[in-house]
């Protein structure tokens, strides 16, 4: 059987663990029983008169918004050009098989990855001698324990993706050079011409450039930070993409086609509950029972830890809790399956939600709004509404920067309940409610 377009896959139910299933030019999708599934290539490459395959794993199917990113998430035309880059490399002995496998650990989007399986592997690194001055590589890696130590990124890829910028676009040109003889010159140099092409990259790894440099300054081993400001770069104009988000004045005409919609009373649910919520689509589809009280509503998502590899807890610090209005609850009890492990349970794959159906159901309302715009509806309708704009914040679970993170930590559940009640008022008559 041969799988050809992503609904297929999403479709494919493996019957043994480690089934796999062709998807054209020897890609195949594995999938196990407990809904694990994975892109993995078969490389032939030929020793001597003898030829042997070597199975690659690319990354797993894309179920949200982000793909393209080789070693994570994948669609099957990304995961066929992923494939095709790495036959390549490994024929035209630009790159090894092991050197290949090394790389697809760390996760980079395809349009970089060709540029990484070129750069020489990363050795281990030994012990700084504080006698000697340090390379910037040395300096990196010790500025990036530092970082993970204090658990400054939380999800996998967020953490892979300094490493990976800097092997990328920044090791090869200074990174074997001691740190006091790099000047400003050449660092200009190597992310200016990162930022023509990779903005954001180049963005994020001139911050983590900077910070190693400011760590040499401190321990008095440069007298000086070479890296130039943000502003001393040039930046290439491109339009700025938002998620597409529905205007507030639309939420009730959502929710009526919603409820008068084809959908199972599943998927209704978890719409509702997501756009009620206010919070990322994941964090809906992977709701789990035993963060739920049916009797009141009170749903509470933990944080999400570093060795956790479980999906849909809070990326921001701390966990949530919030209680969803007692007609919306009425509707989540009502589909809900007893004894499964999560609260949206598809009746098709008996696995939860995928949140990139929630978001395909959406777009059949409006093709242009995302599941996460939804966020930005509601700050819309809260700004609307006269709600503080520190407690919409808190609601949606935002960030809080400056003196907000300072000093504003008290909880706010109580507060939080009553804009959920007038938020679902607000979706099913068009009418936002007084305050209680």
């Amino acid at each position: 059987m041969k799988l050809s377009t992503d609904i297929e896959i999403k479709k494919w139910k493996p019957r043994s663990k480690g089934e796999r299933a062709s998807c054209g030019t020897n890609l195949y999708i594995q999938g196990w029983t407990n809904g694990k599934r994975a892109w993995v290539y078969r490389l032939q490459v030929t020793e001597g008169s003898k030829q042997r395959s070597i199975w690659l794993t690319l990354g797993e199917p894309a179920v949200n918004a982000e793909s393209g990113i080789a070693g994570g998430s994948l669609r099957l035309a990304e995961a066929r050009e992923l494939a095709i880059i790495v036959s390549g490399a490994v024929k035209r002995g630009e790159a090894s098989p092991d050197q290949i496998k090394r790389v697809l650990t760390k996760t980079a989007p395809i349009s970089e990855f060709y540029d990484l399986i070129r750069k020489p592997s990363l050795e281990p690194i030994a012990d700084m001698d504080i006698r000697k001055v340090p390379t910037f590589d040395q300096m990196f890696q010790r500025w990036y324990d530092l970082q993970r130590k204090s658990n400054r990124w939380t999800h996998p890829a967020s953490i892979r993706r300094p490493i990976s910028a800097y092997e990328i676009h920044a090791r090869e040109v200074f990174g074997y050079m001691p740190i006091d003889k790099i000047n400003r010159r050449m660092v200009f140099e190597t992310l200016q011409a990162v930022f023509v092409d990779h903005t954001k990259t180049a963005s994020d790894l001139r911050i983590y450039v900077d910070e190693t440099f400011e760590l040499a300054l401190d321990l008095e081993i440069i007298e000086h930070n070479p890296c130039p400001p943000l502003k001393k770069f040039t930046l290439p104009k491109r339009k700025e993409r938002h998620h597409g988000a529905l205007d507030a004045s639309r939420l009730p005409e959502l929710y009526e086609y919603i409820m008068n919609g084809k959908s199972d009373a599943t998927f209704k649910a978890a719409m509702i509950t997501l756009i009620v919520s206010g919070l990322r689509a994941a964090n809906i589809a992977f709701l789990r029972q035993e963060h739920y009280d049916p009797e009141t509503g009170k749903f509470t998502i933990p944080e999400k830890e570093d060795d956790d590899p479980r999906r849909g807890f809070m990326k921001t610090g701390g966990e949530y809790s919030n209680v969803l209005p007692p007609e919306l609850r009425d509707m989540i009890n009502a589909q809900m399956i007893e004894g499964h492990e999560f609260v949206f349970v598809s009746r098709q794959s008996k696995r939860n939600v995928n949140p990139e159906s929630l978001r395909k159901n959406f777009k059949h309302f409006d093709p242009t709004i995302t599941a996460h715009g939804f966020r930005n509806s509601f700050k819309e309708w809260a700004y609307n509404a006269e709600i503080d704009h520190w407690l919409a914040d808190r609601y949606c679970d935002h960030s809080l920067k400056g003196l907000d993170k300072a000093y504003r930590r008290f909880d706010t559940i109580e507060a939080r309940t009553d804009v959920a009640r007038r938020y679902f008022e607000y979706l099913k008559t068009g009418v936002t409610p007084a305050p209680m």
